[in-house]
């Protein structure tokens, strides 16, 4: 046996420990490589099932945020009573598209098709008037390629004073390119099946009514019927504004079989009566309106009254009275009695009383010739003469006098803007911006392109009389206001009280102290052109307008209506139509 270096021989017993250890730590190696391995495939596999329950949470999320899409955008108008709304499949291709295409991405056929699952959605909105839609998720429990997600919903129903609350389920599974929900009735809400239906019962509660200001019904007047407080099915007019706080209130939620039978009760709300609706109107001053126009001397005119202390409307009157409401959609040139408009952008840019003007018989602008009514001209006279005889050639002359801006910006005071004034369809004032110097010239006197309704100039006339322009309602505050300087005031209310006491309407009896403005709109082109007649004024904290369709001259039609209209608002006799002044 050969020597070590150290000059021993080793022993065998010692070799084979250190094979023995070797092999030994072999097998640790082995064990913990082992180990290592599937601690490695445990910890994989708990990755990827996390990142498919993530896939799955994000399919459900995905389909609830849809699904709330489509609940709330969409929805139906407020219908009078509970169970006449369209249903889900009229609401189809309406505004909801974006939450269908959202829905039917992230879903797949299941008990129902996709398109009944989408009918179902809408129809659930539809016929439980939902304004509001919130649906949490809930924890996933997922089975290999099919999982469950449960979710909480709450809806928000016009009208009810408490959310619509409850639980559902979504099924899921996975279609090979990715999670989908699958469609079924009873995941909208888990009383849903095939054949059945969510709906409404109506309250046993009764309407509320829409008063006047001193709290008789407005049904009392047939103008007043038609053309404002509007029906209610289907809902229009205030009928439709003030639906919120006029129809009683409360009801139940239930589920009804296709038979239109209720086959169960889901949640029941207090039955109370509607809310009353008090009105700015008077009916004294509506039935005094109504009894002038119908003295008017052209069949068609309209007529509105305002409280010149607060904006609110009075009576709003239309003759004939049935048919499209003139006083408050009516769209016409307001000729002449935007002088009071053009007068104010006078006085606020330096102008007064006494400011000189030529009144001759025709003016040229741009190449365009004006000339006064019936060939009139007074020749040097101060605007106040000017405003009271409505001399057209002096106005325009004294509008290019002004800065470019300063017909707009007074006509932005009493609210020449385009806005509907009140809730309900209607017209206010509006006046574009004149292109060149002949559209000016032509605004000055209430032509171009302005348009009026009488409600509107109802609303001018009233802004002189309490030196602030309020938009006109009929219910609550005025949305908006303007006051008018103070230092037109005095000279502008003097301006129209000489109207009726020495100019076009001096020869027209009326009662009382009352300022006022004629107008003579022409609306067409003719030899003559055909002209609306037009009268606006007030009287104590009554501010009004009339308007005879058709009727020539302002102060031979519009104004003796006026006038009328006072005299039946004092409780006197009205007398025939006659003819009045020019």
């Amino acid at each position: 046996m050969p020597l070590t270096p150290s000059g021993f021989t080793a022993s065998t017993s010692r070799r084979r420990g250190r094979g023995r250890r070797r092999a030994i730590i072999a097998a640790v190696v082995v064990v913990v490589l082992a180990a290592a391995s599937g601690i490695g495939y445990v910890l994989k596999n708990r990755s990827d099932e996390r990142a498919t329950d993530r896939r799955v949470q994000a399919a459900a999320a995905a389909y609830l945020a849809a699904w709330r899409t489509l609940t709330t955008t969409g929805a139906a108008a407020t219908p009078a009573a509970a169970g006449a709304v369209p249903t889900g499949s009229a609401a189809a291709g309406g505004r909801d598209g974006a939450g269908r295409t959202a829905v039917s991405a992230v879903s797949v056929p299941g008990g129902i098709d996709v398109a009944a699952l989408l009918a179902t959605m809408a129809d659930v909105r539809d016929r439980l008037l939902v304004t509001g839609a919130t649906f949490t998720p809930g924890s996933i429990d997922r089975n290999g390629r099919t999982a469950s997600a449960p979710y909480a919903a709450r809806l928000d129903l016009s009208g009810l004073p408490a959310p619509l609350e409850y639980a559902g389920v979504l099924n899921l599974v996975d279609t090979g390119r990715g999670w989908k929900v699958r469609a079924q009735a009873a995941s909208v809400h888990p009383a849903l099946r095939p054949g059945l239906h969510l709906d409404r019962t109506a309250s046993t509660g009764h309407r509320g009514g829409l008063l006047a200001a001193d709290g008789q019904p407005l049904s009392g007047s047939g103008d007043l019927a038609g053309n404002l407080v509007g029906r209610v099915d289907p809902l229009s007019g205030l009928q439709r504004v003030y639906d919120d706080r006029l129809r009683a209130q409360g009801g139940a939620v239930v589920v009804r079989d296709a038979r239109g039978a209720t086959v169960q009760t889901l949640h029941t709300y207090p039955m109370t009566d509607g809310e009353s609706v008090r009105t700015t109107l008077d009916l004294r001053v509506q039935q005094a309106a109504e009894t002038a126009l119908a003295t008017a001397a052209r069949p068609t005119a309209a007529m509105v009254a305002i409280d010149t202390r607060t904006g609110g409307v009075l009576a709003l009157a239309n003759h004939p009275p049935s048919g499209a409401s003139r006083a408050v959609r009516g769209k016409y040139p307001p000729g002449s009695t935007f002088k009071i408009v053009t007068a104010t952008a006078a006085l606020m840019n330096g102008k007064t009383a006494n400011t000189p003007l030529d009144c001759t018989q025709t003016v040229s602008v741009g190449g365009r010739t004006f000339q006064n009514s019936e060939a009139e001209q007074f020749g040097p006279i101060p605007l106040r003469t000017a405003f009271a005889k409505s001399c057209n050639t002096a106005f325009i002359r004294l509008e290019e006098s002004l800065p470019a801006d300063a017909l707009e910006k007074a006509a932005q005071l009493y609210g020449f803007d385009g806005r509907a004034p009140l809730d309900i369809a209607s017209v206010g004032g509006s006046f574009p911006t004149p292109r060149d110097s002949v559209e000016s010239a032509s605004a000055s006197i209430g032509q171009a392109c302005i348009e009026v309704s009488p409600l509107q100039m109802a609303s001018v006339a009233a802004a002189v009389a309490s030196g602030t322009w309020r938009q006109p309602f009929v219910a609550g505050q005025p949305a908006r206001s303007n006051a008018v300087p103070p230092a037109v005031l005095p000279p502008l209310r003097d301006f129209m009280r000489a109207v009726v006491t020495e100019g076009t309407a001096a020869s027209v009896p009326m009662p009382g102290e009352v300022y006022g403005k004629t107008g003579t709109a022409e609306y067409a082109d003719g030899d003559p052109p055909p002209t609306h007649a037009w009268f606006v004024g007030y009287r104590g904290d009554v501010a009004f307008a009339v308007v005879v369709e058709d009727g020539g001259f302002g102060a031979e039609t519009a104004a003796p209506v006026a006038a009328r209209f006072l005299t039946a608002l004092d409780g006197g006799a009205v007398a025939a139509p006659g003819s009045g002044g020019r």
